[in-house]
């Protein structure tokens, strides 16, 4: 299921860009799904209760804010959205580099545009959510992205996954878990608790604070390892 957020004040111009969203589908054997919104915070508001989108479609100017301060804003709830403008403003195109923008579409170019983008992204999209994690939990089994894994902790006899949809518990060890995800975005900051590094925010004070708002202890013996390895992943990625 391929999930499309359309952000535009201008409620006309979302529904033509939705039409043309669905038009593309029309032959697709892709299931999907659109939701448009009129204001960012209805949008932000979606995010905060952990609603998902693989693709937001944004328009660069609305009374509210701009589109370059709504995508930093998404960016606190993914580390990285595909993100596509479109708008009338094409003088903001050099701007939305600054935040990493998918594709910048002209409304008048929409209907040549729109599809290309859908056709760059659908493949991109793929690669990304054959990256998961089987985890048999006490309810059936749950197939969780790991790009959508916050941290792991140990309790007790169980393992807590938290992830963008919630939590989910397993019963088998930390070395179990972390053999199965292969993975060298996830690490120890403690005996007990594994982060996936690309959501982590900020590290200070031995803590780290994780992209679910959440902040975790890092043990004493593991600090300057987990420091190196934040600044290094950062520099790598900025």
């Amino acid at each position: 299921m391929i999930r499309i957020a359309v952000l535009d004040d201008r409620e006309e111009e979302a529904k033509r860009l939705e039409q043309i969203i669905h038009t593309y589908f029309a032959d697709k054997k892709t299931d999907y799904e659109t939701k448009i919104f009129v204001k960012g915070d209805l949008l932000l508001m979606d995010l905060e209760e952990k609603k998902y989108f693989d693709i937001f479609f944004l328009d660069m100017e609305m009374p509210d804010q701009s589109g370059l301060d709504m995508a930093r804003q998404i960016r606190d709830y993914y580390m990285e959205p595909f993100i596509v403008y479109v708008t009338n403003h094409t003088e903001y195109a050099p701007a939305a580099f600054e935040v990493n923008a998918f594709r910048y579409i002209p409304k008048i170019m929409l209907e040549e545009k729109l599809p290309e983008a859908l056709d760059a992204l659908l493949p991109q999209i793929a690669l990304l959510d054959k990256r998961s994690y089987m985890a048999v939990t006490t309810e059936g089994i749950e197939k969780i992205l790991l790009r959508n894994i916050f941290y792991i902790t140990k309790e007790g006899k169980y393992i807590r996954i938290f992830h963008r949809n919630g939590e989910s518990r397993v019963r088998k060890s930390l070395q179990d878990i972390m053999q199965e995800l292969n993975s060298q975005e996830f690490f120890y900051i403690d005996k007990g608790c594994i982060v996936n590094i690309a959501h982590i925010l900020s590290s200070k004070k031995g803590e780290v604070l994780m992209r679910n708002h959440r902040t975790l202890p890092i043990s004493r013996p593991r600090y300057h390892e987990v420091r190196d390895r934040i600044m290094e992943y950062w520099k790598e990625n900025s």
